[in-house]
């Protein structure tokens, strides 16, 4: 028979050892249970809106690729509408805003 420190220090350990792994449980828990990025069943890869872009780092990157006076329009799940001028014309640009990408621009008159 195990003297009763032995038992004392066995019982502190377990119980220090369950807690730790109850710890990891409840941290890991939350982030499986809610990705933030995730492939889509028809092979697409969706983005939680956290990630994606507010309408001020839209209306930087839009500025960064050379246009000016820009107008956000209208969100369409994680694209939005854009109307900005660069030269001389007037463009409607296509925003994807998880991306950052620009998806399309067409020119639609002169500025």
């Amino acid at each position: 028979m195990r003297h009763p420190l032995v038992w004392l220090k066995l019982l502190r350990t377990s119980i220090a050892s369950l807690a730790l792994i109850g710890s990891l449980a409840v941290a890991i828990a939350p982030a499986a249970a809610f990705p933030l990025v995730h492939r889509n069943n028809d092979g697409t890869i969706s983005i939680d809106p956290l990630l994606c872009y507010t309408d001020y780092q839209v209306r930087q990157a839009i500025a960064d690729a050379g246009f000016t006076h820009i107008f956000l329009n209208a969100p369409i799940e994680a694209h939005i509408q854009v109307r900005a001028t660069r030269g001389k014309f007037v463009y409607l640009i296509d925003f994807n805003r998880c991306t950052g990408n620009i998806v399309s621009a067409k020119r639609l008159r002169p500025a």
